[in-house]
């Protein structure tokens, strides 16, 4: 960090698409490719849309880099390749110098970077707030819409970084517990509803509304977290845009499992079934081949299908499973079979409030398969991390870690925290 803010903050400024200056696009927001803007521009009111694009560019990059290095500690994936830099992913070794886990970024081509693309992701989505907040409805056309937007991407940002690691900080302030940065989530959220509504943006309504649930349930308010899940229409789901226009475009996942085999999926999520039928939410093939490392056979997920595939972060069957957390009993397993029938499964039935709360756990690791959410309910639910990866064979040792420590770029360059 540097005065407070994210070393890469000056790297993402912008996001206008090439193709902004063409007439065949209606509006700066149809922009998908994020290019650069000089800083010097970015008072200027008419680039409302495009310093929103930015945010959203670079939290959609972050997110695909989260989704990948998570699905490898929470165990959705086990690594298949031989470079030294992704073994402390598998093996829970991270420490607050892993360089990519610290200063990596999130292009496909560099390892696993999380903590400077999730910062500059917030960052970048707040400094267009700021912005916003600034100018007029004159100036900026939809400008309610925008600022809603924008703090719904900032909360999902304070989600990832309060659930993935162990403590934070934001802006050069001290150092905030994982319930301090969700808070922080749960205020952009109910910023985001209320612009929303104002806005008349069911899209941003419903997206916040699906965040404000998860981080109340993260926080342990079952009750509001319910009620916001009520809120998320049927068949809703919200999503990352992906593509090829460049590396950071990617879906990194696609690229790590199927086509580079740099990861292969993990053994128990292979051949998911209930009630002896194939359970078509976690669909897995075998490659024929062997990963990167020629050791691990390589098994795809076929949610990710191309380069392009968009990543759900936010959807109704999510919110389904909220409620049925924060109810219990026969209204949870009413859910579970409402779920179950979509998928073309058979019914869940019990009385025992464990083993339909364990069903509930395990129905959120299926329906929200390789979407972010593993690691995430791993912390909350205190379910055990592999003391070793299958088929294991470079001797490396498990460590004992489990949320992802504070980087000690952080510590060493903020004077609010020191190192």
């Amino acid at each position: 960090m540097e005065n407070g803010k994210p070393r890469a903050i000056l790297g993402w400024i912008a996001a206008a698409a090439t193709t902004v200056a063409s007439t065949a696009c209606h509006s700066l927001l149809d922009a998908d490719l994020p290019g650069e803007v000089e800083v010097s521009t970015l008072g200027d009111p008419a680039l409302g849309p495009i310093v929103v694009n930015g945010g959203i560019s670079a939290f959609e990059c972050a997110l695909s880099s989260y989704v990948t290095a998570t699905g490898v500690i929470s165990d959705e994936l086990v690594k298949s390749i031989n470079i030294v830099q992704y073994i402390p992913w598998e093996h829970r070794l991270l420490t607050p110098d892993t360089p990519d886990l610290a200063t990596g970024s999130c292009d496909t081509g560099s390892g696993y970077g999380v903590y400077t693309p999730l910062q500059t992701a917030r960052f970048t989505s707040e400094d267009a707030g700021r912005r916003l907040e600034g100018w007029t409805d004159a100036q900026v056309t939809g400008r309610t819409g925008l600022m809603a937007t924008v703090a719904a991407y900032a909360g999902y940002s304070y989600v990832y970084l309060g659930e993935g690691f162990c403590e934070m900080a934001i802006d050069g302030g001290p150092l905030l517990t994982r319930a301090q940065v969700l808070a922080l989530a749960e205020q952009r959220f109910t910023t985001a509803m209320q612009l929303a509504q104002t806005a008349n943006n069911a899209d941003i309504l419903n997206m916040a509304a699906i965040g404000r649930a998860r981080a109340r349930l993260d926080l342990g308010r079952k009750a509001d977290a319910s009620a916001d899940a009520t809120l998320v229409p049927n068949n809703y789901a919200k999503t990352a845009s992906r593509g090829t226009e460049n590396s950071r475009r990617l879906n990194r996942i696609f690229e790590h499992n199927t086509r580079l085999g740099f990861a292969t999926v993990h053994p128990r999520f292979r051949t998911m079934t209930f009630g002896g039928v194939a359970d078509p939410r976690v669909r897995v093939d075998f490659a024929g081949s062997r990963g990167q490392d020629n050791v691990h056979n390589l098994y795809r997920a076929l949610k990710y299908t191309a380069q392009s595939t968009p990543i759900r972060f936010g959807s109704w069957q999510e919110a389904q499973l909220i409620i049925a957390e924060a109810t219990g009993g026969q209204g949870a397993v009413q859910i579970i079979n409402a779920l179950h029938t979509r998928a073309g499964l058979p019914a869940f039935s019990s009385t025992d409030p464990a083993q339909i709360m364990s069903q509930i756990i395990d129905e959120r690791s299926r329906e929200l398969f390789l979407e972010g959410y593993r690691f995430g309910d791993m912390l909350r639910y205190n379910i055990p991390f592999d003391a070793a990866a299958p088929a294991e064979n470079d001797g490396v040792p498990y460590g004992t870690s489990t949320c992802m420590p504070l980087p000690n770029v952080e510590r060493r360059g903020n004077p609010n925290i020191g190192g």
